[in-house]
């Protein structure tokens, strides 16, 4: 496995045992955007004494035992959460008001962080070469397994620019086979898939 899905994959299986876990205690509605603080249902005006009717002292009560259920359901998936992040991202989200609230900053920075990695990636699969005499099945299976860690980041390239990619890594002494392959091609009005064009010069080669 290559160094680029190993990190992909990290971020996923620390989301996943994160969310499996608290949604076994019960409060994955923490961070899924559908629970709240429960909201005050007493009018109050701040700084002034206020004498609470028997309804509105019931309903008090009521609203502060709902809270502290609530409270004490954010300081766990927090615990959690610290639990399960390194430091450096506790560093970053520790400023953070509620779980919800951190979550969607981590999923952004494993977002932006997964970004960064695909981008590079591309653009390494865009420069790989195969030197001239060289492995040309050791040089496609690395390009397929560059192909497929894209594919795992949501950022597969699309078949005609793999088939660009697999044509412009190749040496100069394929330069012939390819431009035999591209003039049948073009008479017989057929294309190659990348796949097909790999087993081709592979076949070339040998």
């Amino acid at each position: 496995m290559s160094t680029t899905t190993i990190v992909k994959l990290g971020d996923d299986f620390m989301k996943d045992r994160f969310l499996w876990s608290i949604d076994a205690r019960g409060y994955v509605h923490h961070v899924d955007g559908t629970s709240y603080a429960p909201p005050d249902p007493v009018a109050r005006s701040p700084g002034v004494a206020q004498v609470l009717t028997a309804a509105e002292a019931a309903l008090d009560v009521q609203w502060r035992a709902d809270l502290r259920v609530w409270n004490q359901g954010e300081a766990i998936v927090k615990q959690q959460i610290a639990a399960t992040i390194s430091d450096s991202l506790f560093m970053k989200i520790r400023g953070k008001g509620t779980a919800r609230e951190i979550w969607e900053a981590l999923a952004s920075d494993f977002e932006n962080r997964s970004r960064m990695v695909s981008v590079d990636l591309r653009r390494r699969l865009q420069l790989e070469r195969c030197a001239e005499k060289g492995d040309v099945r050791a040089h496609f299976t690395k390009l397929r397994t560059m192909r497929e860690d894209l594919a795992a980041m949501g950022q597969p390239p699309t078949e005609d620019d793999f088939y660009a990619i697999i044509l412009g890594s190749l040496p100069t002494s394929y330069d012939p086979f390819i431009s035999a392959v591209t003039a049948t091609l073009s008479v017989v009005g057929m294309n190659l898939s990348p796949d097909e064009l790999m087993r081709t010069s592979t076949t070339a080669d040998a």
